[in-house]
Order: C-alpha cells, then sequence, then structure tokens
C-alpha cells in the first residue's frame, strides 16, 4: 500500500519545485519551502514528503515549517479538484512520527487547503479540535523586473551588511511572528539564510577603549524558510530615511543574484 516517503536529492527536489509552479499561487507555501531547501542544501532541518507513487498525486508536505516547540507543524498541499479526499487523508496517516491526535498546526497555506482542511476535521476524518492555522488569507504573488530596479541609496554614515548571529535578539524582539520560531531556530534563520542588515557607523569617544569605529543595527531584512521576503523592519527613529526601501531593494538584488525565481512578500 502506498505510504508517504521522504525526499533527500537534491535533483528530486527540483522536480517538485517544477511540478508546484503549475500549481500556482495555491501551491506558493510548499513551492517556497522547496526553493529554499534547494539553495540551502541540508543546511536546514525541514523534511519534504511526497506518496511513494508521486507521479500520480499532487501531495506535498514539508515537516516542521517552523521551529515552535510542543506542537506538530506542518505545511502541506494537494490539488483539491482533482484529488481523491479519502486517499489524501490515509497518506497523510502515515506520516513518520506523526500524532493526529496531538495539536496540529498548519502554516503558510492558500484558503482553497484551509478550506478543505476544516471541512476534513469538521465531519471528523481528519485530527481533532486541537488543529488550527494561524492566519489565512487571500494573496498576490508578484514578479520583479529587476532591469527596472532603482539604486540602492542610503545616506551617509550607514552601510549594508548581512545580518549575524548577534542580531538574533534585535530581530526577534521586532518581529511580529517571533512566537513560530524557538531562539535557536531564529538564530538559524538569522545566520543560514539570505539577509541584509543595515548598520550606522558609531564613532568611538575619544579616550575610550576598542575599536576606533562600531556600529549597531538600524534596519533589515531576510527571507523566511518557506521563501517569503519579509521581517523587513527599521528602528522607529531611524524611519522616514529610505532605510526600509533600501533593505528591501538589496534583498531583491541578492535573491537575483542566488537566481532564487520567486519571493513573496
Amino acid at each position: 500500500m502506498t505510504r508517504l516517503r521522504e525526499v533527500t536529492e537534491r535533483s528530486d527536489l527540483v522536480n517538485l519545485r517544477e511540478k508546484m509552479t503549475q500549481y500556482l499561487p495555491d501551491s506558493a507555501g510548499v513551492r517556497g519551502f522547496l526553493e529554499v531547501l534547494i539553495l540551502m542544501q541540508h543546511k536546514l532541518d525541514n523534511k519534504v514528503y511526497v506518496p511513494e507513487d508521486s507521479g500520480v498525486s499532487s501531495l506535498i508536505v514539508v515537516t516542521p515549517s517552523c521551529s515552535q516547540e510542543h506542537i506538530q507543524n506542518l505545511t502541506l498541499f494537494w490539488d483539491t479538484k482533482e484529488e481523491d479526499d479519502e486517499e489524501v487523508l490515509r497518506l497523510l496517516k502515515t506520516l513518520s512520527d506523526w500524532d493526529w491526535t496531538a495539536p496540529v498546526y498548519f502554516r503558510v497555506h492558500p484558503v482553497v487547503i484551509y478550506t478543505k482542511v476544516e471541512e476534513l476535521k469538521k465531519n471528523g476524518m481528519l485530527g481533532n479540535e486541537q488543529m488550527w492555522s494561524h492566519r489565512v488569507f487571500d494573496g498576490s504573488l508578484y514578479s520583479l523586473d529587476t532591469s527596472n530596479l532603482q539604486e540602492i541609496k542610503i545616506p551617509e554614515g550607514f552601510y549594508v551588511d548581512t545580518l549575524r548571529a548577534e542580531d538574533e535578539p534585535t530581530v526577534a524582539s521586532n518581529w511580529e511572528y517571533n512566537w513560530t520560531e524557538t531562539r535557536k531556530g531564529l538564530e538559524s534563520i538569522v545566520t543560514n539564510q539570505p539577509s541584509v542588515a543595515i548598520r550606522k557607523r558609531v564613532l568611538e569617544e575619544e579616550g575610550v577603549s576598542g575599536p576606533p569605529v562600531r556600529s549597531h543595527l538600524v534596519a533589515w531584512s531576510l527571507l523566511y524558510k518557506h521563501g517569503f521576503l519579509g521581517n523587513t523592519f527599521t528602528v522607529p527613529e531611524y524611519r522616514r530615511r529610505g532605510l526600509g526601501t533600501a533593505a528591501t531593494l538589496a534583498m531583491s538584488e541578492k535573491l537575483r543574484q542566488l537566481d532564487i525565481s520567486q519571493n513573496y512578500g
């Protein structure tokens, strides 16, 4: 009987990514994970599962979808118009080391998947009342014409850098969704994912020991594990200077150079 199997080969992940392209925008969450996993080449702890005979199924499961502790979490996709509900349910219940009677958190799903999961839950076919999704919304995907990107301009005294492990507390304290990640998980995103940091140079006072120049983080943007470009933030006292725009443009250029074909906001 067909079960879900883990996909580990890069070439297979690439093929799955291309397969998910035909289902956009509904497959954006899963496709974003695939894009980042291909880029990072096993530096992340996310696992991808498909049916053993994946050639005839659109079902893909990614777990964990965040490092949140004490609750199972996943991102999934299937063509709800073509796939048989009972077969999808049967396959989901073969997910390795998964307990559908325990709390389950669904993340980064389109309305069509959320609606189907809620229907299956209501009918008593999947999980229980401890299954939930934090936010569901209809959104848009945008393509960026990089030939028209404006020049990155930042005021004198600031410079473009990348995020570092020591920036994690600052990023976490100003992130609306910091509850989805443990400190270790967020540090992994900050240190492993593409990011942009804008720092302000600060001259040391005369007579103070240490290096002649130091800096502190004032704005940033990063790429989430699910391929969304976000968490763009500027420290309040440094706003209205174009720093957020500069961070976004610098991230777009970085992703272009890394050949990431999509980024979502």
